[in-house]
């Protein structure tokens, strides 16, 4: 009898171990459980100005993964804000110049996003280059 109770209580402190292992999502991974959140994320890198949506329900704003692209996707729709002015700027004074910068901007607007999306679609946390380091959600 003594071995049985031995075994339960190790399965539970095995199982225990496992549940805390899970509740705390890591920084940079994959993260396993989240792919009901995965369209928000997803859309946010297609439309950032909508990265605000999954943070709108209560169910879904204090999740790790949830708010962790929604982050990443402000800071998009801060460098495609910052890119238009750039252009506006540079397009007023040097009109051919502000064109091709404006043009190489939305190339690596572009790949940024879809390094985020992909990213979301396959469940992990991970920043985007050069940008994604810059945290404005907490």
């Amino acid at each position: 009898m003594e071995p049985n109770i031995n075994t339960e209580q190790s399965k539970q402190t095995d199982s225990e171990a496992s549940t805390t292992e899970h509740t705390t999502a890591p920084e940079v991974g994959t993260v396993s459980g989240v792919e009901q959140y995965r369209t928000f994320a997803i859309l946010g890198y297609i439309l950032p100005f909508l990265f605000f949506l999954p943070l709108l329900d209560d169910k879904t704003k204090n999740v790790p993964y949830v708010r962790f692209h929604a982050n990443q996707q402000l800071v998009l729709l801060v460098v495609v804000v910052a890119a238009s002015i750039l252009h506006n700027f540079l397009f007023v004074m040097l009109m051919s110049l502000g064109y091709m910068v404006y043009q190489v901007l939305n190339l690596v607007i572009l790949a940024l996003a879809v390094f985020g999306a992909y990213n979301a679609y396959h469940d992990r946390m991970k920043p985007l280059p050069f940008v994604g380091q810059f945290q404005i959600l907490r």
